[in-house]
């Protein structure tokens, strides 16, 4: 399933980006801006005035007012709402911020500061659970990979970042991604028992990390060593479906972004991306609705 299935066709919402009333109603309707508020001075109820886009409270002593989109992504932005969900579509769609520049004629600062702010959104937007995979009978298969090379440029060496990752065999082939400074036992044990529920089948490689797997009542644990083939030929493990998922995780992560404290937003996106397979555009709107700015 591309991108593009998983999105509206662009003509059916090109009135929300070219309409700033229509955009405005939208955003209103799916509450991603307040439907009601009380007024935080006197806790009266405050009144909508939709055309100046403001609530005000309705004590005749108090008359405090409020923007529409108050809290909301879309408070104190230079560009309207229409223009941003344009934005969004176009990131949702997967689109290069070099395509988005020519299409939506910004600039390509301001293209790279919206994306990193939809990023923001979904990853604020996931909850605990969110990053949980597995369960009684499912099997998980989890490894890590080098996001980065070695490199060196004008005297300075840059060093990668290594990530733990699982991935479900279901169909959602729901993940998690987590940045290690070490792949010991006891980082190992950590990130797993918090990621991956109970009851869960383990596929590894035989990295000495997941050696206390097989002493734990959590979790049935199997293997394969890598070192003579990718799929053991008696009991079938492998670990092709996170070796797959690997290759996803970094198409989508750029080599400039493959350093400690720039590549967790881009893991983020992925799980976010994942589970939202089905519908972006609709996981993008829940979003809206679930965070709050203060």
């Amino acid at each position: 399933m591309d991108n593009m299935k998983r999105m509206p066709l662009y003509d059916t919402l090109k009135p929300l980006f070219e309409s700033e009333e229509e955009a405005i109603s939208f955003l209103y309707q799916h509450s991603a801006v307040y439907k009601e508020r009380d007024c935080p001075r006197c806790g009266r109820k405050m009144t909508l005035n939709m055309e100046k886009r403001t609530y005000r409270c309705s004590r005749d002593t108090c008359k405090y007012h409020i923007s529409l989109f108050k809290n909301s992504l879309f408070y104190r932005h230079r560009i309207p709402c229409c223009r941003i969900l344009q934005l969004a579509y176009y990131w949702l769609s997967g689109m290069k911020s070099t395509t988005a520049v020519t299409l939506s004629g910004l600039t390509k600062n301001t293209i790279a500061s919206y994306y990193q702010i939809f990023r923001d959104l979904v990853a604020t937007s996931m909850d605990v659970e969110d990053c949980q995979i597995g369960g009684e009978g499912v099997i998980v298969e989890i490894d890590e990979t080098k996001m980065g090379k070695r490199k060196y440029n004008r005297g300075h060496r840059v060093e990668g970042v290594w990530v733990v990752g699982g991935v479900e065999r279901t169909p959602e082939r729901r993940v998690f991604l987590v940045v290690v400074e070490n792949r010991n036992a006891e980082t190992m044990r950590d990130i797993i028992t918090r990621h991956v529920r109970g009851g869960s089948i383990i596929y590894t490689d035989m990295w000495r990390g997941y050696n206390w797997i097989d002493d734990s009542d959590r979790y049935q644990h199997h293997t394969v060593n890598h070192s003579i083939h990718f799929r053991d030929p008696q009991t079938g493990v492998h670990t092709n479906t996170i070796e797959g998922t690997w290759n996803g995780v970094k198409l989508n992560c750029p080599v400039r972004s493959r350093v400690e404290g720039r590549v967790e937003e881009h893991l983020f996106e992925f799980i976010w991306r994942r589970q939202q397979r089905y519908n972006h555009w609709i996981g993008f709107i829940n979003a809206l609705k679930k965070v709050h700015y203060e």
